[in-house]
C-alpha cells in the first residue's frame, strides 16, 4: 500500500521545487528591474549616443573653389553640423585617397557660440588623417603667403591600399569670424607637391553664400588676392578669370606685350 503513494508524493515534491525556482527567478527579475529603473519610475535605457557630427542631406554650398587641374576627378561638397552648438564644417574634396589620381581637400570650420580652441597646423591635419595609413608623419613645412595672410604648411605621406602618395597640407585659424581653414593636396605618387599649388587653392577659395561677418572677411581677403602668386590679373590670371577675358582682348594684350620686348 505504501508503494502506491510514492509516485504522487514525488510529483508533488517536483512541483514544489519548480514553483520555488520560478519564485526565485521572479524575485531576481524584480530586483533587476528596480536596479535599472530611474527614480521617476521609468526604466533606464542606455541609447546609442548620436554622432557628434551629422551630414546635411541637401547641402547648399557656402564656398566655391575652382580646381581646373583636377577636372575629371570626382568632386564632393559636404556640410557637417555638430550637435549641441551648431558648429559647421564645409568640406570640399576632389578625387579619393585610394585613387591613383591627385587627391585634394579644403575645409572651412566655423565654430559655434563658444570659442573653438584650434590646435597648431600639424595637430589639426594629423587629426584628419587618423584613419589613413600614414607612412610619413605630419611635420611643419614652413608657411606660404596668401590672401588670408601667412598660412602654415605641413608635409606628410599616406599609403591607401599600398599606394604611397606625398601630400602638402595647410591650416590656419582666425578670430573674426571664429573659423579655421584647412586642407591638403596629395600627388598621385611620391612626387613632392609644389607649394604654389596650395597657394592657388587658397587664392581661389571664395564665399558664395554667408552672413555679413563672413562676407566682410572674404571681401577683405579678396583685396589681397595674389592671383596664384602674381599680382597682375592680366599677366597671371587664375583660370576662373581667364574665361572672362575675350579672345580679342587677349590677342591685343599679347601684341602690346610683345611690342615692349626688346628685339633679338
Amino acid at each position: 500500500m505504501l508503494a502506491s503513494y510514492s509516485v504522487p508524493n514525488d510529483i508533488r515534491a517536483t512541483f514544489a521545487r519548480i514553483l520555488a525556482y520560478m519564485g526565485g527567478f521572479a524575485i531576481l527579475a524584480v530586483v533587476a528591474a528596480s536596479f535599472f529603473r530611474e527614480p521617476g519610475g521609468v526604466a533606464a535605457v542606455d541609447p546609442v549616443p548620436p554622432p557628434a557630427w551629422t551630414a546635411v542631406e541637401r547641402p547648399y554650398p557656402a564656398f566655391e573653389l575652382v580646381m581646373p587641374e583636377l577636372n575629371g576627378s570626382a568632386f564632393n561638397y559636404a556640410i557637417l553640423r555638430r550637435r549641441g552648438d551648431g558648429a559647421r564644417k564645409d568640406v570640399l574634396t576632389w578625387g579619393d585617397a585610394a585613387d591613383t589620381r591627385p587627391y585634394a581637400m579644403a575645409e572651412v570650420f566655423r565654430s559655434g557660440p563658444q570659442a573653438e580652441r584650434f590646435l597648431d597646423a600639424s595637430s589639426e591635419i594629423a587629426a584628419r588623417i587618423i584613419d589613413y595609413t600614414v607612412t610619413d608623419d605630419v611635420k611643419p613645412a614652413g608657411e606660404i603667403d596668401s590672401k588670408f595672410g601667412p598660412v602654415p604648411l605641413v608635409d606628410f605621406a599616406i599609403a591607401p591600399q599600398g599606394n604611397v602618395r606625398r601630400c602638402l597640407g595647410f591650416a590656419r585659424a582666425f578670430d573674426d569670424p571664429a573659423m579655421q581653414i584647412t586642407g591638403w593636396y596629395c600627388s598621385a605618387g611620391q612626387e613632392v607637391v609644389d607649394r604654389a599649388t596650395l597657394g592657388c587653392m587658397l587664392d581661389r577659395l571664395t564665399m558664395v553664400n554667408g552672413n555679413s561677418q563672413l562676407g566682410a572677411f572674404f571681401a577683405r581677403a579678396e583685396i589681397k588676392r595674389t592671383f596664384c602668386g602674381q599680382r597682375s590679373p592680366i599677366l597671371a590670371a587664375t583660370p576662373e578669370r581667364e574665361e572672362y577675358i575675350a579672345p580679342r582682348q587677349v590677342s591685343r594684350l599679347k601684341s602690346a606685350l610683345r611690342g615692349h620686348l626688346p628685339s633679338r
